[in-house]
């Protein structure tokens, strides 16, 4: 279990915020708005109505202790270069800040953010690959030019096994595990890939490679 402070609780902040405590995590949610805090308390471990560029308010709040901090507030970009400074300065060792503009997101690492986010873009990137190739069930980037996908096994690999198809030579990706129905046939889950079984119709392929070669599994 790791430790989060999530600052920011509109549509984005809440929602990690949310997630990150579904699976187990302590979260410490927090927001200037007592309204936006109050709809969070439940969903946390701890919701907090505060000024986040308040040094002491954080430590009050054992913020320096937390093992990540994601800066996830709106448009305000003094609030969110502020709340970074101020979280480096407690020695939180990941923080994590939200920018909206390129510029943005070059001052935010340059004063100290060890990462940088910027939703909008990452959705549109994900809209955009799922309009291109929609085959894909899930879609994560590795780099610039890399990524892993899930793909419905096609039609025609039905009944083969990996050493038939060659995918790594043929296709240029990897298979790095399938998704397989349980014995009840009613959930998939992740296995090792067994390159001398047989694919079924239900499998799915989680797989490796160029986005240039991923692509043309599915033309």
């Amino acid at each position: 279990m790791q430790r989060f402070a999530v600052i920011g609780m509109g549509r984005f902040g809440a929602r990690l915020a949310a997630n990150l405590a579904s699976l187990g995590h302590e979260v410490i949610g927090i927001d200037k708005d007592v309204g936006l805090v109050e709809l969070m308390r439940d969903r946390v471990t701890l919701a907090i109505a505060m000024d986040a560029t308040d040094e002491q308010a954080l430590l009050s709040q054992g913020v320096d202790k937390v093992d990540v901090a994601i800066v996830g507030i709106g448009g305000d970009f003094e609030a969110i270069t502020m709340t970074t400074v101020v979280l480096k300065q407690l020695g939180v060792p990941r923080v994590i800040s939200r920018a909206v503009t390129p510029m943005s997101a070059r001052i935010l690492a340059k004063i100290g953010a060890d990462e940088v986010v910027n939703p909008e873009d990452e959705s549109a990137d994900r809209w955009a690959n799922r309009l291109i190739t929609p085959e894909f069930q899930n879609h994560l980037e590795l780099d610039a030019s890399h990524s892993i996908v899930e793909i419905q096994v096609p039609t025609e690999w039905v009944g083969k096994n990996l050493i038939e198809l060659n995918l790594r030579v043929e296709k240029h990706v990897h298979v790095v595990a399938i998704k397989r129905k349980d014995e009840a046939g009613k959930k998939l889950e992740v296995k090792l890939p067994n390159p001398q079984e047989n694919l079924g119709k239900d499998d799915v392929l989680v797989l490796m490679g160029e986005d240039k070669d991923l692509g043309k599994v599915v033309e």
